[in-house]
C-alpha cells in the first residue's frame, strides 16, 4: 500500500480518524477542510465504550490523551420520576472500556496530534468537484488526484447522493441548544450522564467534563430561533423554568455568549452501500456523510471513530485492491449502522410523541430492555 494516495474530504472527528489510519497504513493524504483552521467546537460529548475502543485503536486514550471523564451512571426521567439508571460499566463488561465525557476541543487536539507526516492538511478548501470516474477531489482553482477519495463532509455531504441517492436528509423538527460551562462556574457535578424527556417534545440532558468545566442541552420542537443569544437565553430559561433540578442552575450558569443552537436532521434510510468503485480506486462515505443518525442517542462521535478503525482493517485485509477492501468496509459496517440508525429512529419517534405519550411510554418500557438496548450500542469492537 505504499506510495498511495487518499483525499480526504472534511476535517471533523470522521475525516482526521481516517487521516490517521491512512497514514498509519503508509498512504500519503491530503487532508481537506473547508475552515481556515482545524479547531475543535466548545462542546461536550458522550463517546461510549464502543468509541473510546474505537480511539485506543487509533493510539489515543480517551481519558488521558482526550482528558475524557468516565461516566459512572447513565439515567433517563422524565419530571416527575427517575424511568431508568444503569451503571456505565455494564457497557463496557466485556473488557471494562469506560463510556467518557470529553470536550469536542480537546478530542479534536488529541487527533490532530495524531496526524502522521504524510498527512498534508489544506485549510480553507471548499470542496466542490468530486470525480467518480478517476478518483479526485477539488475546488475551484485545484484538483487532488488519489487512489481513494474519503468523503467525511458531513450531514450536508454533496457526495452521498451520488453514491446512496435515496438516502435523504430528513429534518427532525426539532433545535438542540447547547451550552458548555467552565469549571469555576459550573453547578456541582456527579459521575453521571442525565437525559430528561418532557412535554411537547422537549428534552434536557447535561454531563461532567472533568477540569473542562460541565456541558448541557435542550431539545425543543420548531426551526432556528433567529433572535439575540440573550433572548435566546430567556427563551430557553422560560421553556424549563419548572423542571427539576438541576436543570435550572445549568441554565443559570451558562452566559448567553456560550450558548450555540443547530437544527436536527439525520439521514434516513441508511443507504445501501457507503462505497463506489472506480478502475482499482475508490470513494468510501464515512461519518455523519454515510449515516448521520437520530440524535437521541448520541451515537454520531461513535460511530465516526468505528468508521475510520474498520476501513483500516478492510485496507489491510485486502492490501492490493482497493474496491475488494471497500466492499469488506460495506459488509463489515452496514449491519451495525442500520440497527443502530433504526433504534435511534425509534426513540426519536417515541421522544417527539405529544403531551404524555412520551411520559407513558418511559413508564411502560421495563428497565432491563433500556439498559440491554444501550448495551447493544455499544458492543462494537474493532475487527481483527
Amino acid at each position: 500500500m505504499h506510495n498511495r494516495r487518499a483525499v480526504v474530504v472534511g476535517a471533523g472527528v470522521a475525516g482526521l480518524a481516517s487521516a490517521i489510519v491512512l497514514s498509519k497504513l503508509g498512504w500519503r493524504v491530503a487532508l481537506l477542510e473547508r475552515r481556515e483552521r482545524l479547531k475543535g467546537d466548545d462542546l461536550g460529548m458522550i463517546l461510549w465504550a464502543s468509541g473510546v475502543r474505537a480511539l485506543r485503536a487509533l493510539g489515543v486514550d480517551a481519558t488521558l490523551d482526550a482528558s475524557g471523564t468516565p461516566v459512572d451512571r447513565f439515567e433517563i426521567r422524565n419530571e416527575e420520576r427517575l424511568s431508568s439508571s444503569f451503571a456505565g460499566a455494564m457497557l463496557g463488561a466485556d473488557d471494562g472500556t469506560p463510556s467518557v465525557m470529553v470536550h469536542n476541543a480537546m478530542l479534536y487536539e488529541a487527533l490532530v496530534s495524531r496526524l502522521g507526516d504524510s498527512v498534508e492538511v489544506h485549510p480553507a478548501v471548499q470542496v466542490d468537484r468530486i470525480d467518480m470516474v478517476d478518483p479526485a477531489a477539488g475546488d475551484k482553482t485545484r484538483r487532488w488526484d488519489a487512489d481513494l477519495v474519503v468523503a467525511a463532509d458531513g450531514i450536508d455531504s454533496p457526495t452521498r447522493p451520488l453514491i446512496a441517492p435515496g438516502s435523504p436528509t430528513v429534518d427532525a423538527g426539532v433545535v438542540v441548544f447547547r451550552g458548555t460551562i467552565p469549571a469555576h462556574r459550573a453547578p456541582e457535578r456527579s459521575a453521571e450522564a442525565v437525559e430528561i424527556y418532557g412535554p411537547d417534545r422537549r428534552r434536557f440532558g447535561y454531563g461532567d467534563l472533568g477540569h473542562a468545566g460541565a456541558c448541557w442541552w435542550a431539545t425543543v420542537p420548531g426551526g432556528m430561533r433567529p433572535e439575540s443569544p440573550q433572548i435566546q437565553h430567556e427563551l430557553i430559561n422560560r421553556w424549563f423554568a419548572d423542571w427539576p433540578a438541576p436543570v435550572g442552575k445549568y441554565i443559570a450558569a451558562t452566559r448567553p455568549s456560550e450558548l450555540t443552537q443547530q437544527s436536527v436532521r439525520y439521514v434516513w434510510p441508511v443507504p445501501s452501500r457507503l462505497h463506489q468503485s472506480a478502475g482499482n480506486g475508490g470513494l468510501v462515505l464515512m461519518g455523519d456523510a454515510a449515516h448521520g443518525v437520530a440524535p437521541v442517542l448520541a451515537q454520531g462521535g461513535s460511530l465516526a471513530l468505528e468508521d475510520a478503525v474498520t476501513l483500516g482493517w478492510a485496507l489491510r485485509r485486502a492490501p492490493e485492491s482497493i474496491p475488494d477492501a471497500l466492499a469488506s468496509y460495506d459488509r463489515a459496517r452496514l449491519p451495525r449502522l442500520k440497527r443502530v440508525a433504526r433504534l435511534s429512529r425509534r426513540v426519536h419517534t417515541i421522544a417527539s410523541g405529544g403531551r404524555g405519550v412520551t411520559r407513558g411510554l418511559l413508564r411502560a418500557v421495563p428497565d432491563s430492555w433500556v439498559q440491554s438496548q444501550a448495551a447493544s450500542l455499544s458492543d462494537w469492537q474493532p475487527p481483527r
